[in-house]
């Protein structure tokens, strides 16, 4: 039954992609990012103190685009990339080690 379940969520996943572009990880909130195995680790390797930072709890819901932009060349265009770079390699990795394969768009026609 959980061979099934996983298999119905890769196969909703696949679909939903489909459907709408995937946003990248650089705009979602900081506190998203930070609240999902890994997120953490990320934000701590690429933008060292950025969570202990005094105004975090102001800046927590804005994106790592948003703060990168007015940050005044602190957070420079290859950390934007690195974290982005990091973060796709943490959506790959899932629950049992199980990663989701892209399905093919079935054709109308036989």
């Amino acid at each position: 039954m959980k061979t099934v379940s996983i298999v119905f969520a890769s196969l909703f996943l696949s679909a939903a992609a489909y459907a709408q572009p995937m946003q990248s990880p650089l705009d979602l909130p900081i506190e998203t990012i930070a609240a999902h195995d890994g997120g953490c680790a990320v934000l701590d390797k690429d933008f060292p103190g950025l969570r202990a930072h005094p105004m975090y709890m102001s800046f927590k819901r804005m994106s790592l685009n948003q703060i990168a932009a007015m940050s005044k060349g602190q957070i420079t265009p290859e950390m934007l990339t690195q974290a982005q770079n990091d973060l796709a390699a943490l959506a790959t990795v899932h629950d049992d080690n199980v990663v989701p394969v892209a399905a093919t768009p079935i054709s109308a026609t036989p």
